[in-house]
């Protein structure tokens, strides 16, 4: 029996710190992106929205977390399934205070006692850019943070790069490394399988080089492949090449390589930024939607206590015959506790997964 093809809808993390579905009309000579109605995510301690300040998708669930020192959050982070409306929201002691951060969701599988069925354990990674003092949360099981990776550290013998661009498929962790001893070879992708614990060498990518113009990674619709979009310098084209069906067996990269899809040149006027650009790509279509966020500083008087920035979010359409097309934009305001804080657009696949808490009970539905 066939699976049946997974649906997918695009969702997207707008300057007003919401999650959005976004209708994506590629049809006719002008085409066109538009943002619906925000999803619901109340915070059970206080009457309003949770601000979302950054994103993470894995198998239907969303984790979000506020960024920022603004107390009135606390210091929690959410298990979120839109589908369902479940959450579960999880504390995050003095890790939500720092900026840099990450938290990032990932699963692996487990067998029962009799060896009859096998159980996806979800588990939540926290790490910071450096690669050090990584901690792993277990939902199925535990109720707190456990320094399980030996002496914190993420990826030994490697230096993550361009750390904001990560990336879950099949339960894996797929992020941008150099090899601490061979810093020539350029950046490669590594794999953290949730398994094991531990980081691998996936593939190299298909230009050797220690630092890219642009570089992004974002998951094919269907969940077997990778795309990455980068550009080597200010001048060279802007290219989106796309990986084999990945295996996840495979532990030195030998069975995956890259293949080319688009490129096109971007006008002066219009440039992106290596750690501030995400993007969805129609591989059959040969269509990719690009968005990026702009801080604008605004005047800071003496006695301010933070510097406030207008928010711009750009969408544009990159299509074959070097089309591109801006088709919308946002704008909000933000502070210097928020600045860096990109705008995200993903393939979210709905999901009715269950989400468990401590002890192994199911959540109660967000909004009850």
């Amino acid at each position: 029996m066939h699976k049946a093809p997974k649906e997918y809808l695009p969702l997207m993390l707008t300057s007003e710190y919401r999650i959005c579905p976004v209708s994506i009309n590629l049809q006719g000579d002008v085409p066109s992106v538009v943002l619906k109605r925000e999803l619901s995510l109340p915070d059970p301690d206080y009457s309003h929205q949770f601000d979302i300040g950054r994103v993470f998708h894995c198998d239907g669930l969303l984790l979000c977390n506020h960024v920022g020192k603004n107390p009135r959050y606390g210091s929690k982070i959410v298990v979120w399934n839109p589908l369902t409306g479940q959450t579960r929201w999880i504390e995050a002691g003095y890790r939500w205070k720092e900026y840099e951060v990450r938290f990032v969701l990932g699963y692996c599988y487990q067998q029962d006692e009799n060896n009859s069925c096998s159980k996806k354990i979800y588990k939540i990674l926290c790490f910071y850019p450096n690669g050090q003092d990584t901690e792993i949360y277990e939902l199925n099981y535990s109720d707190r943070w456990t320094r399980t990776i030996p002496d914190g550290d993420l990826t030994p013998g490697w230096t993550l790069i361009y750390s904001e661009q990560t990336v879950s498929m099949n339960g894996n962790l797929y992020l941008f490394a150099s090899e601490k001893s061979k810093p020539h070879l350029g950046v490669s992708l590594l794999r953290f399988d949730f398994s094991t614990e531990k980081s691998s060498l996936c593939v190299t990518l298909p230009y050797q080089r220690p630092r890219y113009e642009i570089l992004s990674i974002s998951a094919v619709r269907g969940g077997e492949n990778l795309s990455l979009l980068l550009q080597l310098d200010f001048e060279s084209k802007t290219e989106i090449w796309v990986t084999n069906k990945i295996d996840d067996t495979t532990t030195k990269g030998a069975a995956v390589s890259w293949t080319k899809v688009l490129a096109f040149d971007l006008s002066p006027d219009l440039q992106l930024f290596s750690e501030e650009v995400n993007f969805l790509l129609d591989e059959d279509k040969k269509v990719a939607v690009c968005c990026e966020r702009w801080l604008e500083p605004q005047e800071h008087h003496r006695y301010q206590c933070r510097r406030e920035y207008k928010i711009t979010d750009k969408i544009y359409i990159l299509g074959e015959d070097n089309k591109v097309d801006e088709v919308g934009s946002g704008e909000g305001e933000a502070t210097d506790s928020l600045e860096g804080i990109s705008q995200v657009i993903l393939n979210y696949a709905p999901s009715l997964v269950q989400i468990e808490q401590a002890g192994g009970g199911k959540t109660k539905r967000g909004d009850d």
